[in-house]
């Protein structure tokens, strides 16, 4: 294979001044770019990973209205970190991000470090967002490797093979140089921006504006009609099918619920007493909680990480007297409650008025 085109393929000055004259003119306003305030880059950095700008936007402007600075984020509980995260998935970001907000509280002063080894340290830190913070927010010479910045520079070489262990190494040190070059000389966090924003707006991957974009007379794919088979499509997973069933178990306004704690879904959130498998099939006892099953009252479909999830609903009856440790009586109304995507799926096939369970249903342990 041969290794990633060094900095004479991609000459720095020739590539960094039209991207930059480009971002000047054609840059999303975005809320996280309003100021070069460390907090909120950060904030919208985690966010932003594997999730969508489109999809960010909302959770951003509120989690800073509950979380304004460090501080306040670092004396958060996590419940309530979850609770404004919710439906924005990858929930270990979430944990991350209120573990390094205390430890940057406790280690450094309430001020995000300045130097890559102790950014590294911080929970949920990688390579590429310290890279995008130390850059955008104090303008260190630190590049930023995405996808979006690898889809355009590999296009740009006409680099036509899968990603492998040299040849991202080779594209880490190729961007290092380039941020490190004069023409990108205070500049650098709007280049590693300019980079990211041609990516997802312009050189995106299926069907790029050639025509828009600052690098076309030079990008070697276009030059060769190869924009859109570069990069290489990745190899998809099958999907694995898993069904689960959950139990309604209603009591007024509130229902039965307990906190995740263990997969398929996200530990912490709110969700209805589950099983592995479908009604009728031998249910596991789990949590001491005995329920008195009913009808099925519909399902539901979700995916996470390669699974496809049925989720069979079944209404249920609390025939206890006394609720078991780890669950509660939950208004899933309440902004306060942090509920898995799934329930708000469930929750979405039902009525608003409870139903009763019919007379004689099958009683099992779950």
């Amino acid at each position: 294979m041969p290794a990633f085109p060094s900095e004479l393929a991609v000459p720095a000055r020739a590539f960094a001044l039209p991207l930059l004259a480009w971002y000047d003119k054609s840059q999303r306003a975005l809320p996280w770019r309003e100021a070069r305030n460390w907090y909120r880059v950060w904030i919208s950095e985690i966010m932003l990973q594997q999730t969508t700008v489109k999809a960010v936007l909302p959770y951003f402007e509120r989690f800073l209205r509950a979380f304004p600075d460090v501080k306040t984020l670092a004396a958060a509980r996590e419940e309530d970190v979850l609770a404004l995260w919710a439906g924005l998935g990858y929930y270990s970001r979430a944990r991350n991000l209120l573990k390094a907000a205390r430890l940057i509280c406790s280690n450094y002063n309430g001020e995000f470090p300045a130097d890559l080894d102790s950014a590294l340290a911080l929970p949920g830190i990688g390579r590429y967002t310290a890279g995008a913070i130390l850059s955008i927010a104090y303008g260190l010479p630190f590049p930023v490797v995405d996808g979006n910045v690898s889809r355009v520079l590999a296009r740009y070489a006409a680099h036509a093979e899968e990603w492998n262990g040299s040849s991202s190494r080779a594209l880490w040190d190729l961007l290092s140089r380039l941020v490190s070059h004069e023409s990108v000389s205070g500049r650098v966090g709007d280049f590693n921006q300019a980079l990211m924003e041609l990516g997802a707006t312009v050189c995106t991957p299926r069907n790029p504006e050639c025509l828009e974009c600052p690098l076309a007379d030079s990008c070697q794919a276009r030059r060769l009609s190869l924009q859109d088979a570069i990069p290489p499509k990745k190899r998809t997973r099958p999907l694995v099918a898993v069904d689960y069933t959950v139990a309604l178990v209603r009591n007024g306004e509130t229902f039965l619920m307990s906190q995740t704690q263990s997969g398929p879904f996200p530990r912490g959130l709110w969700e209805f007493p589950r099983i592995i498998g479908r009604p009728g099939e031998r249910l596991e006892s789990e949590g001491g909680l005995r329920l008195e099953m009913g009808e099925v009252r519909g399902t539901v479909t979700h995916g996470i990480t390669h699974h496809r999830i049925t989720i069979h609903i079944v209404e249920a009856r609390f025939v206890d007297t006394i609720v078991p440790n780890g669950y509660a009586w939950i208004d899933p109304q309440s902004p306060a409650v942090g509920l898995s995507a799934y329930v708000k799926k469930v929750l979405a096939t039902q009525t608003a008025s409870p139903t009763r369970s019919k007379p004689g249903a099958l009683r099992s342990r779950l």
